[in-house]
């Protein structure tokens, strides 16, 4: 296993052009795991996920958690943040997000770094006002705000990064428009090019077996799976890329 991390920790460096020099990003890549229970999130922390996404019904794509199970995760030693979604589809609803308001500044109370959501109108183009709303919330609580994958769900998603950009959200998840990120690499490039602010991150189907192309591709500086449930999932995916970082040191 040490010799194929480290072959895969060279081709990676010399594909980025980072052997001898710190890279593009500094080889510094963030393990977020999704997690929507009290023993998955001790688990997926032990395993070295650097943050915890915390959600509710995961096969739905995550709706709010339960306030206990944020609280377990925070007991942990992974940074943490939370979903905001109350509603199956990406709108916000007639309130236009305000009931969201509520647990937002309760998980701020408790000590979350971040908030996790998205608003879609109903044709497809981003909800701004919805989405400004819980923005400048969260703001006034110094949390990071993270567009989640609805802007895969965008009528246009190069116009909907070139919006989260002005908004001044920090990070933004997305599969590139696909079910998988490896189907929507290309177009996940093309999003990070109209958005070169914001953070992208690539979720939706990342695996250890397909970790190396997907670094080599998109060069992400945090990377968001489930791992399907699995600790050794997590470990598999964390020592890849701490396998990249421990190959830059050694040189």
């Amino acid at each position: 296993m040490g010799g194929e991390r480290r072959e895969i920790s060279t081709t990676l460096a010399r594909g980025w052009g980072c052997v001898g020099g710190a890279g593009r990003f500094g080889l510094n890549i963030q393990v977020e795991i999704c997690v929507e229970s009290s023993a998955f999130s001790h688990a997926a922390a032990q395993a070295g996920a650097d943050r915890l996404e915390v959600c509710d019904r995961l096969d739905l794509d995550g709706l709010t958690p339960q306030p206990q199970i944020v609280e377990s995760a925070l007991a942990t030693n992974a940074s943490v943040v939370v979903m905001l979604r109350d509603r199956i589809d990406f709108f916000a609803g007639d309130d236009g997000a305000t009931s969201l308001l509520g647990p937002l500044r309760d998980f701020a109370s408790l000590g979350v770094q971040g908030v996790v959501f998205g608003f879609l109108q109903a044709d497809g183009h981003l909800d701004w006002d919805s989405n400004r709303r819980l923005l400048e919330a969260a703001k006034e609580h110094d949390l990071e705000v993270v567009f989640h994958r609805a802007i895969d769900a965008a009528f246009d998603p190069l116009l909907a990064a070139a919006q989260l950009q002005e908004l001044q959200f920090d990070r933004v998840l997305s599969a590139g428009g696909a079910s998988s990120i490896l189907e929507g690499s290309e177009q996940f490039l093309r999003m990070q090019a109209e958005a070169p602010k914001l953070n992208w991150m690539p979720g939706g189907g990342l695996r250890g077996e397909n970790m190396a192309e997907l670094l080599e591709t998109l060069q992400p500086t945090d990377v968001h799976s489930s791992a399907g449930g699995n600790p050794l999932e997590v470990e598999r995916l964390v020592g890849l890329c701490r396998s990249i970082k421990g190959f830059q040191q050694e040189d």
